[in-house]
């Protein structure tokens, strides 16, 4: 086997490393893929097609076992043989995470290195090593950046700045021949979109969605005016421009694979927001023009509370704190080296415009996190103690089933202990955990006798979900002699689930739990004929404000989740819904209060909910007077529709009455 036809690759399982090995193969170059031992299981997919690849025309394909943690990779007698024989390694293995811990950062990407290099030395490897390293090596350095410079006097802000740095430095002092190659932030592949995880610019596509559901397309955003750039590459690119530049004949040693015409900050989230169907951004506001701005900015920034609060708004838009710390949109990157070596290969990195429809459309289609329920869910919920009140039937049973098959322990609650054990019973024939606590919640003694039961017997409680709930469907002046109906519905709705909250409350605490209120549509934009029901509700919504005001930084968690109709049994009696073909089905429902305590997010809503909740802010006196209109299209009983056109319409378009 010719040396210069092998390469020794590590990491080739990963983003980078799989396109990598699959242009070597292409290419006739025979691969040595070093893999961790037992992954050879949990990589099926990538190894398979990998062999489904190699032989004939294309390159062979050979496995050793090795670690970047080990000595020496503690290869053996024969990786160390395939590692002495290759005429290129290809050194991609390395941790990319910022978010992940500091002390395993430096272990994979520099200790990782160094026993790579140790390998080689006692390989007595004469070939070329193909060093993946990182435009972060630049850390805040704030001007253009060129593939000859290295150490500039930069800060090195984060801790993979730090390790991309040391285990460049590692390989330029190593006495080596060695290629270094230097990409940007790498995003999915430019055709395909494919993409392995969510990373870099893919944690502003779930705040991206967001503002796509809440507001049209048709609206302008005005947005805060940020000078600067960052800079995306698409894999395909990186791997093609590496391969090209590995198995050419050149006397360069640094190769930045970078946009070498990113645009701006703005533009680029413009064009993802285009993707999504949502705002455009514009016009773009000056915050730094108005007096004292830049430094009171710069004082106020350092207060611990705004830091809390930073935090906390990232948290709602689903971007990691840590990230900022990493990001330098000053800074632009030469990339002479890359374009030299390129030249007449017809190899060059597309511009955004061109595929960040594509790059969206791959993360909605297989990244989002909404996709991927079953294993949020188990991450998050395995072992916990997830209460579930009102659990018999309905939205409760299917969250309290849900809840149970992601490894949770379940405490069922509800009125009815026969047909409460018998759930519980259909859990545990599932291998799940279920334990049934029958209590009537209208009753503040058995309240409190079930919430004595739940802390000798479980210790606590993680999760509790308020889900258990009366509804009245009466039109007010219908109501006159009928108080008692707005006592007891207030008893059930809120005073019961604020008395259980008090109850276990000291547990919460402890535990860092989450509280779920599982509220109604009709909060956020209050309708005619639950005047009862809606009035709990918005009660319950009020406390739960309060509670995560005080508590949040102990950790405790309250997720209001404002459903519209759903169909089950409690609006069964109400003739007018029967034919309704737009009812959320209770799974859907229960997916609903699942993502609120898994993702710990705020406020759940739909986005016709959004639409009410913004409606009814801005326009209050109008939005109450179509609710006026449409009760008036819709009255109760035998009063005749002042509107019968519009009912019909109406009617025939919902299949029933909307109130």
């Amino acid at each position: 086997m010719s040396p210069a036809n092998h390469a020794f690759v590590t990491g080739g399982t990963g983003l980078i490393g799989r396109a990598v090995v699959e242009r070597l193969l292409r290419r006739g170059v025979n691969v040595t893929l070093m893999l961790r031992s037992g992954s050879e299981e949990r990589r099926k997919d990538e190894l398979d097609a990998f062999l489904t690849m190699a032989g004939g025309d294309n390159g062979a394909l050979t496995l050793v076992s090795g670690d970047l943690s080990e000595p020496d990779l503690g290869l053996s007698e024969s990786g160390m043989a395939a590692l002495s024989e290759a005429g290129h390694c290809f050194h991609v293995a390395a941790l990319y995470d910022i978010d992940a811990d500091p002390e395993v950062i430096q272990k994979t990407n520099i200790d990782g290195t160094k026993h790579l290099l140790s390998a080689l030395r006692k390989a007595s490897f004469n070939g070329c090593l193909h060093h993946v390293s990182s435009i972060a090596v630049a850390g805040d350095y704030a001007e253009t950046f060129t593939e000859a410079m290295f150490q500039e006097g930069q800060d090195l802000p984060h801790a993979y700045h730090r390790s991309k740095f040391e285990s460049e430095r590692l390989v330029r002092e190593s006495e080596l021949d060695y290629r270094i190659y230097r990409p940007s932030s790498v995003v999915g592949n430019s055709k395909t979109g494919a993409m392995d995880r969510i990373d870099g610019v893919y944690f502003s596509f779930g705040a991206i969605k967001k503002l796509a559901y809440a507001l049209p397309g048709w609206v302008r955003l005005p947005v805060p005016r940020i000078r600067g750039r960052f800079n995306l590459v698409p894999v395909d690119y990186v791997a093609d421009a590496m391969v090209h530049i590995a198995l050419s004949d050149t006397d360069a040693r640094v190769f930045h694979l970078v946009d070498p015409r990113p645009p701006p900050l703005v533009k680029m989230a413009a064009l993802f927001m285009s993707a999504a169907g949502g705002p455009r951004l514009g016009p773009a506001i000056s915050v730094a023009k108005l007096p004292g701005a830049k430094k009171t900015g710069a004082l106020v920034s350092m207060l611990p509370s705004v830091q809390e609060l930073r935090d906390a708004f990232l948290s709602d838009l689903g971007l990691p704190a840590s990230g900022l710390g990493a990001m330098n949109v000053k800074i632009q990157f030469e990339d002479g080296n890359t374009q030299a070596a390129l030249e007449s290969s017809g190899i060059s990195c597309p511009p955004l415009e061109t595929y960040a429809k594509t790059l969206y459309r791959y993360y909605e289609d297989h990244l989002d996190l909404m996709k991927q329920r079953p294993a949020r869910y188990r991450q998050a919920l395995a072992g916990k103690v997830v209460l579930v009140t009102g659990s018999s039937r309905s939205i409760g049973l299917v969250v309290a089933k849900m809840a149970a098959e992601a490894g949770a322990k379940v405490l069922l609650v509800a009125r009815d202990a026969a047909r409460l054990e018998a759930v519980a019973e259909e859990i545990r024939a599932s291998g799940g955990d279920a334990h049934a606590h029958a209590a009537d919640l209208s009753s503040f003694e058995q309240v409190d006798a079930l919430a004595e039961a739940v802390l000798a017997q479980h210790g606590g409680v993680d999760v509790l979900i308020h889900n258990a709930a009366r509804s009245i469907r009466r039109p007010i002046t219908a109501s006159v002699d009928r108080f008692h109906d707005y006592e007891r519905t207030m008893g059930l709705n809120y005073f019961a689930p604020v008395r259980l909250t008090l109850r276990l409350l000291p547990s919460l605490r402890e535990r860092g739990g989450t509280i779920s209120h599982v509220l109604t549509m009709g909060v956020l934009i209050p309708g005619p004929y639950f005047a009862a029901y809606l009035a709990t509700k918005a009660a319950l919504d009020a406390f739960g404000d309060s509670l995560m005001s005080e508590l949040q930084h102990e950790g405790i968690h309250v997720s209001s989740v404002y459903l519209p109709l759903v169909k089950t049994d409690m609006m069964a009696p109400v003739e007018e819904y029967a034919g309704r073909r737009d009812l959320m089905t209770p799974e859907r429902a229960a997916t609903m209060v699942l993502d609120g305590v898994v993702d710990r997010r705020r406020r759940v809503m739909t986005s016709i909910g959004g639409l009410h909740a913004f409606s009814n802010r801005v326009m209050p006196a109008t939005t109450s007077r179509i609710l006026n209109l449409i009760q008036r299209t819709f009255p109760i009983g035998d009063t005749p529709s002042e509107f019968p056109l519009e009912k019909a319409f109406i009617a025939n378009a919902i299949g029933g009455s909307p109130i």
